[in-house]
């Protein structure tokens, strides 16, 4: 039974994560390439209910199969997405392995840092070399800081509302 709960979120968590992704990204910004990120809610959970390999697994489809849906495949929208939610990842799976006290609202604020730094980096480094960003970067990591802020609070919602009803967790 366990084996099928864990296929049950691990589906729901993969095609809610995939629906935002795309749904979000049909609203234009007032900052370009800037969202809420609300699909990293359901990776952070899936960190915290189901372990890396499974989170890792629905943030490679979100971003594989949302950049699909939307024509992106290997643009650099692709590459910025799924580069800074593999690190971005695997940096809150750290933090929760290491039992620092942070909180959910702390990790998802630390993962949306991380997902920027990773984007900032890639577009400095490899897309566009020379150009200057440290103009724009405050404004990155200040809107990084309000949309973690919203995904961690938005994420302890579900999580207190699913806790009691899965066995397993690492949180």
């Amino acid at each position: 039974m366990q084996s099928l709960n864990k296929i049950a979120y691990l589906s729901v968590f993969t095609a809610v994560s995939i629906s935002l992704f795309v749904v979000e990204s049909l609203f234009p910004t007032p900052i370009p390439g800037v969202r809420l990120g609300l699909a990293n809610i359901f990776i952070l959970l899936a960190l915290i209910f189901l372990g890396l390999k499974e989170a890792i697994f629905i943030g490679l489809l979100k971003s594989i199969v949302g950049s699909l849906i939307l024509a992106r495949l290997f643009t650099p929208s692709f590459i910025f997405s799924i580069s800074g939610t593999l690190v971005s990842t695997f940096i809150m799976w750290i933090i929760i392995k290491s039992h620092l006290p942070f909180s959910l609202l702390g990790i998802s604020i630390v993962g949306a840092e991380t997902h920027v730094i990773t984007q900032l980096f890639l577009a400095v480094f490899i897309f566009l070399p020379g150009v200057s960003f440290f103009y724009i970067a405050p404004i990155y990591i200040l809107s990084s800081l309000i949309t973690g802020s919203l995904v961690g609070a938005l994420t302890y919602l579900i999580f207190s509302k699913i806790k009691g009803r899965y066995n397993f967790c690492l949180f």
